[in-house]
């Protein structure tokens, strides 16, 4: 069994993967040797995927479940396998009851807290808020508006990894010498919903908003892991000037960044967009700046600026919008509404 595979799994991951369970209820020795390897060439994953094979061994005589689901959550797993071997019962005896609810507060409560939680330190800004920190290993972070990114707390012993919602812009630290051969303990992994992407370059943007993430690359070489149509792993490695679009359920849309400081500016307040549609620069006041946003007709959405729209504030996007696609907006406080 290739454990190779699994480099990038989180806890909730390895709970989630089919193969991995399988292979912990058999436990054949040939998979246990290269479970063995795995765990002493990998030893910064060792410690998550180590939790997660003592938590599936608990449920040792309970028979193996399908992922048909990827998405959902453990528990919800945990019940289907209690459960489907009575499918005539109603309700859940006392006995059952209280034998998941000792499962959850023995095994599964204290891994999922301590990998989601405890062991996570994380940043958060506000609407409209930009803010640059310094991650402990001096890699550079700079979040958008309503965007969260959580790190280990032990950070740097390891592969570094980060999760990112909403938007946010890394400046990545190098501590490898050789870009060719990059080491488990030197990797720099950003997590987005279900895509990966390892750093092997410096500069990139990445954007989660509404299940589907963006990333451009600046400067450098970067590698997105994701799953295609069909659900297999894929990889594609970015250059810079790269855009790359994923919604988790689609295949990879990768593009050429005509004008690729557009990506970032963002950082200083400005608002740029490049032959867009209205709906595309009402997802921009609403997801990083929190303004509400009204209607008169859905089908505006659809509506279109030809070229170039460079503005530093709300105020002046709103008159361009009003003059360019003649309808009328009205604001009050944080609320917009458009009619025609």
């Amino acid at each position: 069994m290739d454990f190779s595979r699994f480099t990038h799994y989180t806890f909730e991951d390895f709970l989630n993967d089919d193969v991995f369970v399988a292979f912990v209820l058999v436990q054949n020795a040939s998979d246990l040797l290269a479970w063995e390897k795995f765990r002493a060439e990998y030893p910064y994953k060792s410690k998550v995927a180590l939790a997660a094979f003592d938590t599936i061994s608990t449920y040792r005589n309970q028979r193996v479940f399908s992922n048909d689901a990827a998405q959902q959550s453990v528990f919800e797993k945990i019940a289907e396998t209690i459960t489907a071997s009575q499918p005539t019962v109603k309700k859940l005896s006392f006995s059952t009851f209280f034998r998941v609810a000792a499962i959850f507060a023995v095994v599964i409560l204290p891994a999922v807290l301590y990998f989601t939680f405890w062991n996570k330190d994380a940043v958060k800004t506000d609407y409209g808020m930009i803010k640059t920190i310094t991650l402990p290993d001096g890699s550079e972070v700079t979040l958008n508006g309503n965007s969260k990114i959580s790190y280990a707390a032990d950070f740097g012993q390891g592969a570094r990894e980060v999760w990112i919602d909403g938007e946010a812009l890394f400046k990545v630290k190098h501590i490898n010498i050789d870009t060719n051969n990059i080491k488990p303990s030197e990797k720099f992994i950003v997590h987005s919903g279900d895509m990966n992407i390892e750093v092997l370059g410096t500069t990139f943007n990445v954007k989660r908003r509404h299940e589907k993430t963006c990333v451009g690359l600046l400067t450098g070489k970067i590698r997105v892991d994701y799953d295609d149509e069909a659900q297999n792993r894929k990889q594609f490695v970015m250059k810079p000037g790269d855009l790359v679009k994923y919604g988790g359920e689609s295949n990879l849309v990768h593009q050429k960044m005509v004008n690729p400081q557009h990506l970032t500016a963002w950082i200083n307040r400005q608002l740029v967009f490049q032959n867009a549609s209205l709906e595309e620069m009402i997802g921009v006041l609403k997801d990083d700046l929190g303004y509400d946003v009204i209607l008169g007709d859905e089908k505006l959405n659809g509506l279109r600026v030809e070229g170039e729209i460079n503005v530093g504030s709300v105020k002046e996007l709103l008159q361009i919008l009003s003059t360019t696609l003649h309808v009328n907006i009205t604001t009050h406080n944080k609320k917009i509404t458009i009619t025609q």
